[in-house]
């Protein structure tokens, strides 16, 4: 199946290397059952595994090539037989990043050298051509972006558990309460487990990101400050708006895991209120708007950078200033999954395609004294982007 996604040509093979778990791509797509040294080798017909004698046992349900190493016939000279064997291919793709993303830049530089070292002086001695060295980087995204139906299906889940969370904090906001309360208040719903876990074969939840940042909630003059900010003790008061920043990571009993990252934002009616005024309402009214474009705009092979222009735009058009992140990311097992930025050009991950079938976010920002901030999931379609849960069309009122 692996081999059918990954489409290599007869000149092009994509190694991975681990050692003690080291590399967590050879973990998800390979075993994560080996210690010593191990490695494989993906050709466009076939998957060679190498292993130590020491780790033969742990690796009998996988389905390829399996070559047992010893200190005799070393891991590295198993691997240039094989590169013999397929007529010494040209193009070698190793799980390192040129694009400065720290999820994929796995390889280090020491394993890196030994593996280009070896090789290179293995076809230099052999009469051939040196091979070229490629960052595997758009492998890594083209896997971890093409996710199939029981994927999304997940991904939905996680984003509705979190949406439900968010939902029944909204409801128990009070003014008076800080930040840091506000957040404890997600934490004690969150600890409350539904029924329908068990249904869906999930045996655990845990927070998208680090829990002491999880949620992020900003209220009034700290909308100003922009995302990544920790709760802190200040209070919440009426006419303020607020805002969440949170997912959750659901695990199955099969091991596959799944995130949600969502912002919701809410305001603080004053006594004499009934409605917000118009400056909140213009706020929200900007984001939904900014969301849909981009939404109706996230088409296959569309550019990163492209989506984030016409989100930001929007923003910066009705005289608010441009945000001090990106527009989005992609969404799957992590919150902050590998792949192609939704942000300004320029930047490496935003001159990529998203994907059909691929999971990013959409989060403009009005980084202002009581601003707000909304994202959704959404998943990219020949029609568009379809969001996984809800989308935000009003805003939360507390009174």
């Amino acid at each position: 199946m692996l081999l059918n996604k990954l489409n290599l040509s007869d000149n092009e093979v994509w190694i991975l290397y681990s050692s003690e778990n080291s590399d967590p791509y050879f973990g998800k797509f390979i075993t994560d059952k080996t210690i010593v040294p191990s490695a494989a080798v993906f050709s466009k017909e076939k998957c060679t595994l190498f292993v130590h004698e020491l780790d033969k046992e742990n690796i009998k349900d996988f389905s390829g090539k399996v070559v047992v190493y010893d200190s005799k016939n070393t891991i590295i000279k198993s691997i240039e037989n094989t590169l013999a064997s397929l007529q010494f291919p040209q193009k070698i793709y190793l799980n390192y990043s040129d694009r400065l993303d720290s999820q994929t830049d796995v390889l280090g530089h020491g394993t890196f050298r030994f593996l280009s070292d070896n090789l290179s002086e293995f076809y230099k001695n052999s009469g051939k051509s040196e091979p070229e060295f490629h960052s595997a980087d758009e492998i890594i995204y083209f896997l971890l972006d093409s996710k199939t139906d029981e994927d999304i299906k997940y991904l939905k889940i996680a984003a509705n558990r979190a949406l439900e969370i968010l939902s029944t904090a909204f409801r128990k906001i009070r003014p008076g309460m800080s930040e840091k309360m506000i957040a404890n208040l997600v934490h004690n719903i969150f600890r409350q487990k539904p029924a329908y876990f068990k249904k869906f074969g999930i045996i655990s939840e845990d927070f998208s990101w680090e829990k002491e940042a999880c949620p992020i909630v900003l209220v009034g003059e700290n909308l100003q400050k922009g995302g990544h900010s920790a709760p802190s003790d200040k209070i919440l008061k009426r006419g303020d708006t607020v805002y969440f920043d949170f997912g959750v990571k659901i695990t199955l009993k099969n091991g596959k895991s799944y995130s949600s990252d969502l912002q919701r934002m809410g305001y603080v009616l004053m006594p004499s209120e009934k409605t917000p005024p118009q400056n909140v309402k213009d706020v929200f009214n900007t984001l939904t708007e900014a969301i849909q474009k981009g939404m109706e705009n996230m088409f296959p092979n569309k550019m990163g950078f492209e989506i984030d222009e016409i989100v930001r735009n929007h923003i910066t058009e009705n005289g608010y200033p441009s945000y001090n992140h990106a527009t989005g990311h992609p969404i799957g097992e992590n919150a902050h999954n590998p792949g192609t930025s939704i942000s300004p050009k320029g930047y490496k991950r935003s001159e990529m395609a998203i994907r059909e079938n691929g999971v990013y976010t959409i989060e403009p920002r009005i980084q202002i004294p009581n601003g707000g901030s909304i994202e959704e999931m959404v998943m990219v379609t020949k029609n568009g982007g379809i969001p996984l849960c809800s989308p935000q069309k009003s805003l939360y009122l507390i009174k």
